[in-house]
């Protein structure tokens, strides 16, 4: 290279700026700021124009790599000396040095770095219409192998965050998208890199990152599932920044844009990640309102298997999520009393899908989770009745299966449930598919029900067992429970399996003896009038109970119709008496020993009216082997005054029915010997059958 072509340098500056030895280069670089004050001084355009282009073009952009490093070292001197008239100057400087941040010398990049450093350092904001690429570099300069080049790049990024908070040009919409490219970066620098810029300009009240969150906001919870704990930190206080700013300009969020993005993490197995997605939704549903209802489906999807966790390090993450579903359900809008008219929220709502993550989580292995979805579905069904039912053929099983569950807390969330499900079915009157056929039997979700309850019971015995008597009683609390043993007694009635209908007789019987839940059909049934409606009651449990002889006996014994009782006990003598007659015989006398029948055992008293009743409780006393419950019964009856009289030789009073009852109590004991002698006839076949 010949002195004209290095002019102004001459071949001694040349010889310094591409030594190997650092201060030399110094020595050169003071000399090349010194011309350039010159230059710049006598207002030499030409001659600056000259020099940058010799240092730039010759030998920045050179393949030898001392001119390399002569040419970065000179162009920072030659930025120093331009001071404010850098600004006319800055694509010829910063584009060559740029171009060296690529290249495999390690030394070369860090000078690179302290040439970049001073051109910043003196351009300021005339730099930024190159901070796209400034970015790019130190984005890569943050992880580089070599410590001195990450060192050199820590004081250039600290240098551009100072610019950039200070810039009047700075551009947050060509920002964005190199913070997005690489916001899914793993390299632990890159990531630590980037946070603390998000953190920079966040804190710039003047730039609005807040805006462009929905952007970055997924990367930036892929970076709080760091391992590292100091990039954990500053992710988390980063996003407490952002949910911060949210919550006090809640009207300038763009909530749709990140509510699916917060669902996706709050599934996370990662602790953090997790409590803090859940925890922006919370503060989304609290702030934003109706507008969640479109994204309800998979905010269930995320919250309620949240409700199950049960390590205490995720205590919050489970109260949270507590919190979010209480919120869901309030924000949830009632339906208009005109099924024409539906709100715009209502319509937002997706009841498709909301139901189908319903029923997913109905089978949930966790009770609170099961739970908690049947619950929302009697939300549904009290806010949105008209809506929910499109969706009841669906929703109808899946709450039934819930009934085989191992939880009360579960199964009596599905009893209301259906008792919901009974109460928008009669207000709206509405009926179930097969309502055509018979509108009797199959019209009714109730009556629906209940046959399905019965099925369910039939199908497994030990549910009948073990849940069997919680359930009718619970639904006596929820419901009427005239009209629940009306409708079982009716669907009873026709039930073929002889075991099963004696079974399920003996379960309703001793609910209707002994739960205080039945009280007013008890005394209701005390109350015997055949013309009025305890008659009918009393009629439709009869000829159900005629599935199981002895609590016949004591339905008659409840509505004190004695002499009907005591005819009972004749036929049933002459019955195949099993053992387990005999149990059901026990438990008999062990209830008439009960505060149910005090007023029974008041009418002792009067054994010459009540002879019927001394007669019964004798005949009881005679198809009792002698037992423990024998003995009670013998010694209540040896308290029954006058018996020595009534016994001796005395019939029991002809009874003063008129005609009509006698023909009554005549056609139900009729009903009572046939379907008793049914079932023993289907008895005896099973076990031909079976032998």
């Amino acid at each position: 290279m010949t002195d004209q072509d290095l002019h102004p340098l001459n071949q001694n500056l040349l010889r310094l700026l591409t030594e190997k030895i650092y201060e030399k280069r110094k020595t050169a670089a003071l000399e090349v700021e010194r011309m350039m004050k010159d230059y710049v001084l006598n207002g030499n355009t030409a001659m600056i124009q000259k020099l940058i282009k010799v240092l730039a073009q010759d030998l920045t952009l050179s393949d030898n790599s001392n001119y390399r490093k002569g040419g970065l070292i000179g162009l920072a001197a030659a930025s120093i000396a331009l001071g404010k008239q850098i600004r006319s100057y800055i694509p010829q400087i910063i584009q060559p040095v740029l171009s060296c941040f690529n290249d495999s010398d390690s030394r070369i990049r860090y000078f690179a770095c302290e040439a970049l450093y001073n051109v910043v350092k003196v351009a300021r904001d005339a730099a930024m219409p190159y901070f796209s690429e400034v970015f790019d570099v130190l984005s890569k300069l943050c992880a580089d192998s070599d410590t001195n080049t990450k060192n050199g790049a820590e004081l250039l990024d600290r240098l551009v965050k100072d610019v950039v908070i200070e810039s009047k040009s700075f551009n947050l919409e060509t920002f964005v998208p190199l913070l997005r490219e690489r916001i899914y970066a793993r390299n632990p620098f890159v990531r630590q890199f980037l946070v603390s810029w998000i953190a920079v300009l966040d804190s710039v009240p003047e730039i609005d990152i807040l805006h462009f969150l929905p952007e970055i906001l997924d990367g930036l919870f892929v970076i709080l599932s760091d391992p590292r704990l100091e990039i954990r930190k500053a992710c988390e206080s980063v996003l407490g920044e952002f949910l911060h700013g949210i919550v006090n300009r809640p009207g300038t969020v763009d909530y749709p844009a990140m509510v699916n993005i917060l669902i996706t993490h709050s599934q996370s197995p990662d602790e953090l990640v997790q409590f803090t997605a859940v925890l922006w939704i919370k503060q989304f549903i609290k702030l934003a309102g109706p507008k969640m209802l479109p994204f309800t489906s998979g905010l269930l999807v995320a919250i309620l298997p949240c409700l199950s966790l049960e390590s205490e390090s995720r205590k919050n993450i489970r109260e949270n999520a507590r919190q979010v579903n209480q919120e869901l359900v309030k924000i949830i809008p009632a339906e208009s009393e005109a099924p024409q008219e539906a709100t715009d929220d209502i319509l937002t709502l997706d009841l498709e899908s909301i139901v189908q993550v319903l029923i997913d989580n109905m089978t949930h292995s966790s009770i609170p989770t099961r739970l908690a979805a049947l619950r929302w579905v009697y939300s549904l069904l009290d806010q949105i009745p008209r809506r929910t039912f499109k969706s009841i053929e669906k929703l109808f099983p899946a709450v039934l299966k819930a009934l085989e569950d191992d939880s009360d807390e579960v199964i009596m969330a599905a009893l209301e449930d259906f008792a919901e499900i009974r109460s928008v079915s009669d207000q709206f009157k509405l009926l179930h598919n097969s309502a055509q056929e018979d509108h009797k039997i199959q019209g009714s979700y109730f009556r629906r029900f209940i046959r399905d309850l019965l099925t369910l019971f039939k199908k497994d015995r030990q549910i009948l067992d073990d849940r069997g008597h919680f359930m009718i009683r619970q639904l006596c609390l929820l419901l009427s429970a005239e009209e629940i043993y009306s409708v079982v007694a009716d669907i009873l009635v026709d039930e073929t399996d002889p075991v099963f209908a004696s079974a399920m007789v003996e379960a309703l019987s001793a609910i209707l003896l002994t739960a205080s839940e039945l009280f007013e059909l008890r005394a209701s049934l005390r109350k015997f009038d055949r013309t009025l409606q305890q008659g009918h009651v009393f009629t439709k449990l009869y000829r159900c109970w005629a599935h199981n002889s002895v609590a016949t006996v004591s339905l008659c014994l409840l509505a004190q119709q004695y002499q009907h009782a005591s005819d009972l006990l004749g036929v049933i003598a002459d019955l195949d008496v099993t053992v387990e007659h005999l149990a059901e015989i026990d438990k008999l006398v062990q209830l008439i020993e009960s505060p149910i029948f005090t007023h029974l055992r008041m009418q002792l008293l009067d054994p010459e009216t009540n002879a019927y009743l001394v007669r019964t409780l004798y005949g009881l006393l005679m198809l009792l082997p002698q037992s423990e419950a024998f003995e009670n019964l013998r010694r209540r009856l040896d308290c029954v005054p006058l018996l020595q009289r009534v016994s001796q030789g005395q019939s029991v009073p002809p009874s003063d029915m008129v005609a009509a009852e006698k023909a009554f109590f005549a056609d139900l004991l009729q009903y009572f010997i046939n379907t008793q002698k049914r079932q023993q006839a289907s008895i005896r076949h099973d076990r031909k059958s079976h032998s």
